[in-house]
C-alpha cells in the first residue's frame, strides 16, 4: 500500500507533468508562435528554391572529386568515343539542368531557346499572318522609297562624274595633241633651216 507521502509525491509529479504539458500546448497554439512557425517554413522554402535556382558554392573536396572524375572520364572517353557520344546525348537534359542550376542567365537562355524552337514548330495563326504581312508592308514601303531616292542620287552622281570624266579626257587629249604638235615643230625646226 502507498503511504501518504508517496501519494503526495505522485500528485506533485503528475501536477508538474500536467503543468509542463499545458505550457507546451499553450506555446504550440499561441497565435504568435503559429505565425512564427509558418514564417520559418516560408523562409525555408524560399531559401531552398533560391538554392535550386541560383546554386550553392561547391565544397572544395567535391570540386577536387569532380576534377579528378572529369580527368578520368576524359581518358576513358578517348578510348571509347562512340560510347561517350551516346552517353552525352542521353545525359544532355541532365547536364543542361546541372549547368543552369547555378546560373539564372543560362537557365533563361535555355528557356528562350526551347521556346524559340517550340514556337517555330507551331504554325502561325491567321491574325499572326495578317500582322506579319502588315509589318512587312510597313517595313518594305519606306525601304522602297529610300531605295528609289538613293538610286536617283546615284544616277545624278554618275552623270556628273561621267561629264567630268569626259571633260577631263577631252582636255587631256587636246593638251596631248598640242604638246605633240609643239614637239614635232621643235624637231622639224632645225631641219627646215
Amino acid at each position: 500500500m502507498s503511504t501518504p507521502e508517496q501519494i503526495q509525491r505522485d500528485i506533485e509529479g503528475t501536477r508538474s507533468a500536467l503543468s509542463n504539458d499545458v505550457d507546451l500546448l499553450a506555446e504550440k497554439v499561441s497565435p504568435s508562435r503559429v505565425v512564427g512557425r509558418r514564417v520559418e517554413r516560408v523562409k525555408s522554402g524560399a531559401s531552398s528554391m533560391r538554392e535550386r535556382i541560383m546554386g550553392t558554392l561547391p565544397d572544395p573536396s567535391d570540386v577536387k572529386n569532380r576534377v579528378s572524375g572529369t580527368a578520368g572520364s576524359v581518358a576513358d572517353s578517348a578510348s571509347s568515343a562512340a560510347d561517350s557520344a551516346k552517353d552525352a546525348v542521353t545525359a544532355a537534359p541532365r547536364a543542361v539542368r546541372q549547368q543552369t542550376q547555378g546560373n539564372p542567365l543560362g537557365a533563361g537562355l535555355v528557356a528562350f531557346g526551347v521556346g524559340l524552337v517550340l514556337s517555330s514548330l507551331i504554325p502561325a495563326s491567321e491574325p499572326e499572318k495578317q500582322l506579319a504581312a502588315k509589318a512587312e508592308e510597313m517595313a518594305v514601303e519606306p525601304l522602297q522609297e529610300k531605295a528609289k531616292e538613293v538610286a536617283g542620287q546615284l544616277q545624278e552622281s554618275a552623270r556628273d562624274s561621267a561629264e567630268q570624266l569626259k571633260e577631263t579626257a577631252s582636255s587631256a587629249a587636246t593638251s596631248t595633241m598640242e604638246h605633240a604638235q609643239s614637239a614635232a615643230q621643235d624637231v622639224q625646226a632645225p631641219f627646215q633651216q
